[in-house]
């Protein structure tokens, strides 16, 4: 029995397109304030974040896995492979990229305060702040797993001096 229906086109894969297709039409036909759709941009400018960092370090594009949760990169043995500080920055970059669009959206909003500029400025808060929650598979778990390998390296070197 096949348990997960899954398309590639180039480095992204589709899990569950049909079902994924149909809920999101659904989701947007129903949305007339439109605060899906800035969420949706928010999401997709955090991954952007990663998407850009990832490509400088590894200097190859990465497979981007689109399911009904969401959309992330894969991280495959290159990417893991890399030091736990690169790893750190390649995590940070997302919340840092709504951080920053959150900002410069609320000096925007102190010049002309909009209701879909005031929901662009708390779905980047919102989609941030969640993305830095200790919980796998989210940024903070990445970060903290970061922290946690760098200071157990930083006492390794340390204590052989």
């Amino acid at each position: 029995m096949k348990l997960h229906d899954s398309r590639q086109l180039g480095p992204l894969v589709f899990r569950d397109p049909l079902l994924l297709c149909s809920a999101l039409y659904f989701l947007l036909y129903f949305d007339a304030s439109g605060f899906l759709r800035l969420g949706l941009l928010a999401a997709f400018l955090h991954e952007c974040g990663h998407i850009l960092v990832y490509c400088v370090l590894l200097r190859r594009f990465p497979v981007i896995e689109v399911t009904m949760t969401g959309f992330c990169m894969r991280m495959d043995a290159p990417a893991r492979g890399l030091s736990p500080g690169r790893l750190f920055w390649l995590a940070a970059v997302g919340p840092a990229v709504n951080f920053m669009l959150a900002g410069i959206w609320a000096l925007r909003l102190e010049q002309e305060l909009t209701i879909r500029g005031s929901a662009f400025w708390a779905a980047n808060l919102l989609t941030g702040g969640f993305n830095l929650l200790p919980v796998p598979p989210l940024d903070g778990a990445q970060l903290a797993s970061c922290l946690c390998e760098m200071r157990r390296a930083g006492k390794k070197f340390k204590g052989n001096d």
